[in-house]
């Protein structure tokens, strides 16, 4: 399998290891291990409902809920933060033939014929940035930028896409320049009533700030 298609988990070297299935020998005591499993597109509840009830194991699906403006206003979306990936925690030897043709299930993740499992401390942190609770959910609030364009979803000029020109935090207003009967206007909106209109909540975001790092 391409190394391109497997999520950006941070490793720990000292936990870092593979394993060849054919040189796997039975009779030995349990060692569960997580491990990345490629889902069929839109297919991970399905997945994560069968590897729970049928087969009673850890399962771990980041997802992503956010706003996102639309042609009839906002609405919430929900979606795996790696889409088609999600983590299972199982002993190899035990369960990888049931866990392998599990509804839902493309393929254990692996280069050739070595499987690569993930380091408990790597699934540790990314469970970190999930607010207790949650169910494995991180909500993302949208954050109005000075010269973003942004959508207004609310009020009279609902519909309309414009451009932020300035952000007055202390107001929970924003000034927008938008078209408006032929012309272009500045006016003053609720910072509530406009989204921007990128795609996905992360599109322009540089890495080191999705990771959660800075340079230097």
């Amino acid at each position: 399998m391409d190394a391109d298609l497997i999520p950006p988990v941070p490793l720990a070297s000292d936990e870092f290891l593979h394993f060849e299935p054919a040189k796997l020998r039975e009779g030995g005591a349990p060692d569960p291990k997580w491990f990345c499993l490629r889902i069929a597109p839109k297919q991970e509840h399905i997945a994560i409902a069968h590897l729970r009830k049928i087969f009673a194991l850890e399962v771990f699906c980041p997802r992503l809920r956010y706003q996102k403006a639309t042609r009839t206003g906002r609405r919430w979306y929900v979606e795996a933060l790696f889409p088609s990936y999600i983590f299972a925690r199982f002993d190899y030897l035990t369960h990888h033939r049931g866990v392998q043709y599990c509804a839902g299930v493309s393929t254990i993740v692996h280069f050739g014929d070595k499987i690569i499992p993930i380091p408990d401390t790597a699934v540790q942190e990314l469970r970190a940035a999930v607010p207790t609770g949650e169910k494995e959910m991180i909500t993302i609030t949208p954050e109005v930028r000075m010269g973003e364009e942004v959508q207004v979803v609310e009020g009279a000029f609902a519909g309309l896409k414009a451009v932020v020109t300035r952000v007055m935090p202390a107001r929970q207003r924003v000034a927008v320049l938008l078209e408006f009967l032929g012309r272009l206007s500045e006016t003053e909106v609720p910072v509530g009533t406009v989204l921007p209109t990128a795609r996905h909540p992360l599109e322009g975001v540089p890495e080191e700030a999705r990771r959660g790092r800075s340079k230097g």
